[in-house]
This record gives C-alpha cells, structure tokens and sequence, in this order.
C-alpha cells in the first residue's frame, strides 16, 4: 500500500451509510472505524430530489461524525445496482479510447432504449480471452454524472477530497485481495445480493472475467439463477466443479442462507471477512458490527482499501 493516505470508504443504500476507516499509523494500516447510520427516511437514489438526498445523507453522515469524527479527509463511496446500467460485450483494441467509450455509449442505448447517454459516465474492465472466455471482451458500467456531480458537492460542503466512486460489487470484491482469498488461485465465484438483486462475479487467478446483475421479485429466484450461472453458457465455459473458491457477501445473510447454497450448488461459500489482514483499533474489539456483521461491510472496505 505505497502511498496509501488515511482513507474512508462510504457505501450508500436506500436505508442506510456505512463507514470504514483505514488509517495509516506508524508502519501499520489500521481499522479505526466502523459504523452505520440509519437515514430518517428510505432514499430512491432514481427518483428522489437532489435536495432530498442530500438533506439525509448529510444527515447520517453528521450522526456518524458525532459517534466518531474522521481522521481522513479523503472519502470514496460505493452506490447501489440500481444506478448502474451493466453489460459485457465484445472489446476492440483497435479504436482510440473516446472512440471506444461512444461505442460503448452506443450499444448501451440499444440495450436500454429509455437510456439517455448525453450524461452517461463510462468505466470498463478489458478481459483477455483465456480459457473460460471465447473472445476478449469489456465490462462496462455506466452511471449518470449527476450522481458523481451530488458527491462530489457532497464533499466539498464538508471539507473533503473525493476519490473514487464504485459499484458495490467491484469494490466488495476489491476486498477480497485484503483478505484471505487471493490464497486460493484458478476459478472464483463470488455473489453479492440483497432484497432487489442479485450479481456474480468470476474471477480467475484474481482478475474478473465474467459479471452478471440479476434483478430479483423475490429471494425464492436466487437459487433458480445461480444454478442456471454456474453451468456453460455461449459466452462462458464454467463448470460448477472448476470453481477453486466461492464468495458471499450482502447485507443480513443468515448462516442458514450459506449452507443452502453450498448443499444446493454442491461449493463451500464462504461469508468472507474483508478485515481478516487489517489491525483493529481496540474500541473495534467490542463492536457487534466488527464481531458480527463484517460481513454486511464488504463494499465499504473494498473501497476504502483501494489504491488506484
């Protein structure tokens, strides 16, 4: 972590903010908070007003500055599935990268015709073809600016620097290379869902070659969809018995919810710990959310972990 500054990573859903906070102290990285707070009301991030929004985040993030003020003056966030517009496509080496990023606008019109891409800010993720992958291929998001237009005023209002912005499962899955998992090598899997969707993540030899996000009616369809994902497809040569690890992570997922999907799928999923290599503060110690709810906190500390 060269270079690394005091750092807070924030992720943001429809009920609640949560915090992580990596310090940099001596010749140490430590955890040194870690919370949540509740908003008054339930945010849509689609279709409340700006004014709304900001009045409670700036809220929940005021609660959690009087329970603990932040050493970092550098903040990221991670923002929920709803605000992404998501496909994997064929990747084109060959154009210059605006003209990259105008065919990616493109083919997302064509795939959300209601898309406006006037506003549209784009990310990709380059995949090289390998064993699992026919052709090489690109990952790509896009989120409206208004979004990142909101934080960062956000940040400005209180006095700091914004750094990145993300995916909850991207950044969630950032963790994992702060973690144990980068011991296993091969074919990963992990999934990331709550009450409206459910996403996949493969990774191979830590790198990701395959993402998919499932909207949901209901939690009875996710066995449904993970079946039908962990078996071959046109586009991915997976077999569920080529997968070396798998990964859970989300907000309130019960033991019980991972020993269905192991019995079911026939892997061990593990409900990782995104702070298994990081050095708490002792306050930490005592924390249900530290002990109890690590989990529930994957995005957030992916984001704050990140470099680059």
């Amino acid at each position: 972590m060269t270079g690394f500054e005091n750092h807070a990573g924030f992720n943001i859903s429809s009920s609640k903010l949560q915090v992580v906070e990596i310090n940099h102290e001596g010749e140490q990285f430590k955890l040194v908070n870690l919370d949540e707070a509740y908003f008054n009301d339930p945010i849509n991030l689609e279709t409340d007003k700006d004014t709304k929004i900001s009045a409670l985040l700036q809220g929940a993030f005021d609660e959690l500055l009087i329970k603990k003020p932040l050493k970092a003056t550098s903040i990221s966030f991670t923002l929920p599935f709803e605000l992404f517009h998501i496909m994997q496509v064929p990747y084109d080496n060959t154009l210059l990268y605006q003209d990259m990023i105008e065919q990616f606008k493109w083919e997302l019109s064509v795939l959300y015709p209601y898309l406006s891409t006037k506003n549209l800010v784009i990310q990709y993720i380059e995949i090289d073809k390998n064993a699992f992958n026919i052709m090489p291929s690109s990952i790509v998001f896009g989120i409206q600016r208004k979004y990142l237009q909101m934080l960062s005023g956000f940040c400005q209002q209180n006095n700091l620097k914004l750094k990145f912005i993300d995916n909850l499962h991207i950044a969630a899955e950032r963790a994992l290379s702060v973690g144990n998992a980068l011991v296993y090598k091969g074919l990963t899997l992990s999934i990331y869902f709550n009450n409206k969707f459910l996403s996949m993540l493969y990774a191979f030899n830590g790198k990701p070659i395959y993402f998919k996000v499932i909207p949901l009616n209901d939690a009875s369809e996710i066995m449904e969809h993970l079946l039908r994902e962990t078996k071959p497809s046109p586009s991915l040569k997976v077999e569920r018995s080529q997968i070396e690890a798998a990964f859970i992570c989300g907000d309130e997922i019960s033991g019980s919810v991972v020993q269905t999907l192991n019995k079911t799928l026939g892997l061990n999923f593990i409900l990782f710990n995104p702070f298994d290599k990081i050095k708490p503060s002792p306050s930490l110690y005592d924390s249900k959310l530290y002990l109890e709810k690590f989990n529930s906190f994957s995005s957030a500390a992916g984001i704050a972990f990140r470099l680059a």
